[in-house]
């Protein structure tokens, strides 16, 4: 078997491997985005931590550091602004199964974690 087949069936192979990593994953869009994102928390238990309050806050910890910013949803991806520390908005694909989240920035994963619900007392705490 020549060379270039054996590419062709490497990249089949990664193909159909990647596909099955993915099975179960759901792209979020829209409206469905910002319910699944409303009053959770959004972190993976040791780097991160982030609650995305209802009325578009966004606070949390990141790498021990506290955050506030605010999120949103535009189109089809997430949306956030850091400021503090002060950073340019980001935006993001956002893929769930179950609890799990994925964070895609140009088709690359860049952050993963868990979605929990916020308790009510963290909802309503004014800053």
């Amino acid at each position: 078997m020549g060379t270039a087949r054996w590419v062709g069936v490497a990249v089949l192979v990664t193909a159909i491997n990647a596909a099955a990593a993915d099975r179960g994953w759901v792209l979020l869009q829209g409206k469905v985005l910002a319910q699944a994102l409303s009053n959770q928390d959004f972190g993976d238990g040791v780097h991160f931590a982030y609650q995305f309050l209802s009325g578009g806050e966004l606070r949390g910890m990141n790498m021990g550091k506290p955050a506030r910013g605010n999120w949103r949803v535009i189109g089809n991806e997430l949306c956030w602004h850091w400021t503090r520390p002060k950073e340019p908005e980001e935006c993001y694909q956002v893929r769930q199964r179950g609890q799990a989240v994925r964070l895609y920035l140009d088709g690359q994963e860049v952050l993963s974690g868990n979605l929990t619900p916020l308790p009510a007392n963290l909802k309503e705490m004014p800053q």
